[in-house]
């Protein structure tokens, strides 16, 4: 069963009582290292006996916002070492939304609906990469078994100059725009098995979105916006870091994120989240 709690299973983290802080991560490479090394391994762990804890301590609520599914995040977990699971995971861009009760997976309803009310159609990407092909912009899919009901991914490779690249980009946005999609560009980053020298390209609902995870939750679950925290890599991630009061890179960012927000970590991974936790929460 996906993400499911058995006796191999992962630990999941119980929802607090009420909820007055809410915190959001990236996935790879933000919360979870690829290739981590053995001190990598203990900062997770650490940060893992953290947020079991600060549920009731700090009555936080915790969550993966990321651009993987929910397959490729529970492989992730098993292949990494990762052992609890947060109290939700806003995959695919947050076009699949699930919380944990007792550890097993429920879609929030209220997400579910607003997707399937945005108008999202396959058929309006594909128009949309023609009439790009069309005007010498090439996107090839991606092909990476993330593509859902409610998201299509493409690459955009780079045409070794910045300009050229901004103005190829600021076609795809025009027309994502033209057809009511929500779009998401970013440059790649090699070490989540991107290739190197490319952007992502992902068209969602416009409702989708990290930001718009963020406010969803704090909206649910009627949490302060001087109570929030976000976590992230890349550049995809920056909309969800201005969303809340307490954003932060991690220290192992890549230059794009780096060169586009103030506030980066001293530290990497887990290691940085766990240390603005304690920072801004205590121990």
């Amino acid at each position: 069963m996906l993400l499911g709690v058995g006796s191999a299973g992962p630990t999941h983290l119980p929802p607090p009582a009420s909820v007055r802080f809410a915190a959001f991560s990236d996935f790879d490479e933000t919360y979870l290292a690829h290739a981590a090394t053995s001190e990598q391994r203990s900062h997770l762990t650490a940060l893992e006996h953290f947020l079991l804890d600060a549920r009731e301590r700090h009555q936080l609520l915790f969550g993966w916002v990321t651009g993987s599914s929910l397959a490729s995040v529970q492989k992730k977990m098993e292949r990494c070492g990762a052992r609890v699971l947060p109290h939700f995971v806003a995959s695919s861009l947050g076009t699949e939304l699930t919380f944990f009760r007792n550890g097993f997976p429920e879609p929030d309803p209220q997400w579910q609906e607003q997707l399937e009310e945005s108008g999202f159609s396959k058929a309006k990407v594909e128009r949309i990469v023609e009439r790009l092909a069309g005007n010498g912009v090439t996107l090839f899919p991606q092909n990476n078994g993330n593509s859902t009901e409610f998201m299509e991914n493409y690459y955009f490779r780079s045409l070794g100059d910045q300009r050229r690249d901004a103005e190829a980009l600021d076609r795809v946005r025009v027309l994502a725009k033209e057809e009511g999609l929500g779009l998401n560009i970013s440059r790649c980053n090699p070490a989540t098995g991107d290739p190197a020298d490319c952007y992502d390209v992902d068209f969602t609902p416009p409702t989708c979105g990290k930001r718009n995870v963020v406010q969803h939750i704090c909206n649910r679950f009627g949490v302060d916006p001087q109570h929030t925290f976000a976590f992230g890599d890349s550049g995809n991630d920056l909309e969800m870091l201005r969303a809340v009061r307490h954003g932060t890179l991690v220290g192992n960012c890549t230059p794009e994120a780096r060169a586009n927000f103030p506030r980066v970590s001293e530290h990497d991974y887990a290691q940085a989240i766990l240390t603005s936790f304690r920072h801004h929460l205590g121990h």
